[in-house]
């Protein structure tokens, strides 16, 4: 056979998580036809001697449903090794639609995802009725394969309207949900993800319409997915608690489908939290159930101003300045007595995401020169420094440049012994990315490139092998129907080069440049 490429001499990592091995891959038609020692030629070859072979990586939890649609390449996704997304997590998506509903599903998207409005307003056409419709739009027209859930929050303002944010559902309105969908199944959703986080709200403060549903209703959502013994339900029911792992159990074990649930992460607030999670969890894989909590390779990073800002929005004096027009907000900044509520908030001993450490939040940019003396300073260090109180010397700092100072703060992450054995537990499945979202405040997608780097290079908690097998085969075992991706089968994948000895260089290769022929929509019935 001739080829159209030739890696060789590379070590194939396949995917599988076996021992690597020194082999040729060809490609042939944009897909890896051969793995061997190939004796044919090619019109390209590519020496890989010295370097690492695998799969493209699978990022499966994304925010990528409207950009995709201006950005067909979902640019950071391959710079980051990644060749295939799933769409539609946290229970949003643009489809299905009702004419007259958009202005309700952008303001979800808005809020919980930090998308600009004027992007969405611009960006996307509303050109589809159904989630099958709107996958349409990307048949021949994308450079990564794309999938993506149907989302619980279209879904409820489809039959209920906007009403949807403010009561339950009747059961002749769920019956019309179970009908939207078995449609959007059958039109290629590869499962369905809900959303029942507390501190997700719309862009005008109303919770999310998801949030408005009960046990009942969720359930009778998912048999859909048992009945069609097929699809994956993605689920976030906000601040982790350990009484969710029975609800978690028993969804699993009502649908047998896999159950992905946010998140699994060492947090300042809650230390010790993560390992009740992964004690919680085990018991349910025991049973024969499959419930993966979702985890980082990083700390998860906010940058922010008092301007944009959603790090406190679990306090409710903080939430409602929030919504306050700018400058009314500065007023009440200013105002002891709100600053004395916002002390009662933070003092409020309940369990919060938001850790309450001042020595973590730090000035990251000052707008004004004389200012520059705080930056890389932690809150605590900033208050030393000015002789006040930290939430004082926090508000006065942000007044004094008309809210424009950028925060850093983590809330997650940091302890790297917790880190590293939550990455390595079995039940876990590595990739928050969040891509397409909160641009302005993070940027959480290049997790594969650093699990290589921190993880497997550096801190050595697990082989070169178990980390693409958890990129890749892992990942596609949960959400299928992706091609199982592995170098040992015929794929239509770039797969990235990397090097292990040294910096992480992540390339697409095994395609040369994406076009239709290389990519596709991944859809549920082209399942074999």
């Amino acid at each position: 056979m001739a080829y159209d490429l030739i890696i060789r001499g590379g070590r194939v990592v396949d995917g599988s998580g076996l021992p690597s091995y020194v082999a040729d891959v060809g490609v042939k038609d944009g897909k890896i036809a051969e793995v061997g020692r190939l004796k044919d030629g090619a019109a390209r070859t590519i020496d890989a001697a010295g370097l690492a072979v695998a799969p493209g990586f699978i990022d499966h939890h994304t925010h990528l449903d409207a950009q995709m649609l201006w950005d067909p390449y979902g640019t950071c996704e391959p710079q980051h090794g990644v060749t295939t997304v799933v769409m539609g997590n946290c229970g949003l998506t643009l489809a299905p639609i009702k004419k007259g509903d958009e202005d309700a599903i952008v303001k979800s998207f808005v809020r919980v995802e930090a998308i600009p409005r004027h992007a969405l307003e611009q960006g996307v056409k509303w050109n589809w009725h159904s989630y099958g419709e709107y996958l349409d739009n990307f048949e021949g027209k994308v450079g990564i394969n794309v999938g993506g859930l149907v989302g619980h929050i279209a879904v409820r303002h489809n039959v209920m309207g906007e009403e949807a944010v403010e009561r339950k559902a009747s059961g002749a309105e769920v019956q019309k949900m179970r009908g939207l969908i078995l449609e959007a199944m059958e039109g290629g959703a590869l499962g369905m993800s809900t959303n029942r986080n507390e501190r997700h709200m719309r862009e005008d403060g109303k919770p999310v319409a998801s949030r408005l549903a009960d046990d009942e209703e969720l359930f009778a959502l998912c048999d859909v997915l048992a009945g069609r013994n097929a699809g994956v339900i993605e689920t976030i029911l906000g601040r982790n608690k350990i009484e969710h792992f029975e609800f978690y159990h028993e969804l699993a074990k009502r649908t047998q489908r896999p159950v992905l649930w946010q998140s699994l992460q060492h947090r300042w607030a809650e230390p010790n939290l993560w390992r009740e999670q992964l004690n919680a969890v085990e018991p349910i894989f025991k049973a024969g159930y499959q419930a993966y909590g979702l985890s980082h390779t990083v700390p998860l990073v906010r940058h922010f101003t008092l301007k944009e800002c959603q790090v406190f929005d679990e306090f409710p004096t903080w939430k409602n300045l929030m919504f306050l027009p700018v400058e009314v907000r500065k007023q009440a900044f200013a105002d002891p007595d709100t600053r004395r509520k916002m002390r009662a908030d933070l003092a409020d001993p309940r369990p919060a995401n938001f850790h309450r450490r001042w020595d973590i939040p730090r000035v990251e940019k000052v707008m004004k020169p004389e200012n520059q003396k705080y930056v890389g300073k932690n809150i605590a260090e900033l208050a030393a420094m000015r002789n006040q109180d930290p939430l004082d010397a926090f508000l006065d700092l942000s007044l004094d440049e008309d809210l424009g100072t950028i925060f850093w703060n983590a809330n997650n992450g940091g302890d790297w012994n917790a880190m590293g054995e939550i990455l390595r537990s079995p039940y876990v499945l590595v990739g928050t990315s969040d891509a397409g979202a909160h641009v302005q405040f993070g940027a959480d997608f290049g997790y594969g490139t650093i699990l290589l780097a921190l993880w497997v290079r550096e801190r050595q908690v697990m082989s070169l092998e178990q980390a693409i097998h958890k990129l890749t085969l892992k990942i596609a075992a949960c959400c299928g129907p992706v091609t199982p991706p592995t170098l040992r089968s015929s794929i239509q994948r770039p797969s990235p080069r990397t090097n292990p000895n040294g910096p992480t260089i992540i390339r697409r290769t095994a395609s040369g440049s994406f076009n239709a022929q290389s990519v596709c929509t991944i859809r549920s019935s082209t399942a074999a």
